[in-house]
């Protein structure tokens, strides 16, 4: 298989993993053991893209355990196909996925472009993910508002008729 192939196949068995709610533990197996780990998960209009940038394997592990604590994935979508460049051992991929806060089951929708880079095992070493939807929709600016007091207010009226 050429190194392209290879390429997004490693990086389709990782979006599977993700958009299926895979263990945290599980999700790390993607990522190399022997490079620094690059993540970064921003809006694609962010100004400062590099404050959100972590490095390392320990926050690698928050991420994925901040996800899974807060919010299930589903609907994951790959809206076009994976365009690998296997001189820089890269993969860029467009999908969708539609996240649920798991307090109050709310949800929305997040599309997104991966930027993946690997090593020579296949592993990844750099994960950047730039949302392209509203940055409102981007998972690490998600905020789960309670209604508004009036709106409590009219369901609780509405609920004691």
């Amino acid at each position: 298989m050429n190194c392209e192939r290879q390429l997004k196949a490693a990086s389709e068995a990782f979006f599977d993993a993700f958009s299926s709610n895979t263990t945290p533990i599980n999700l790390l197996s993607y990522f190399s053991t022997t490079c620094p780990i690059i993540l970064q998960h921003a809006p694609a209009n962010c100004p400062h893209p590099h404050t959100s940038r972590l490095v390392g394997g320990n926050a690698l592990r928050s991420y994925f355990d901040l996800l899974a604590t807060h919010w299930s994935r589903s609907d994951a979508k790959i809206r076009h196909a994976p365009q690998a460049d296997a001189d820089t051992r890269s993969v860029v991929l467009g999908a969708s996925i539609t996240w649920m806060w798991r307090k109050s089951g709310r949800k929305w929708t997040e599309d997104f472009t991966w930027t993946l880079e690997f090593d020579d095992a296949l592993k990844i070493v750099s994960f950047v993910a730039r949302t392209v939807s509203g940055p409102g929709t981007c998972v690490m600016r998600a905020v789960d508002h309670e209604p508004a007091m009036q709106d409590r207010a009219s369901t609780h009226w509405q609920a004691s008729m």
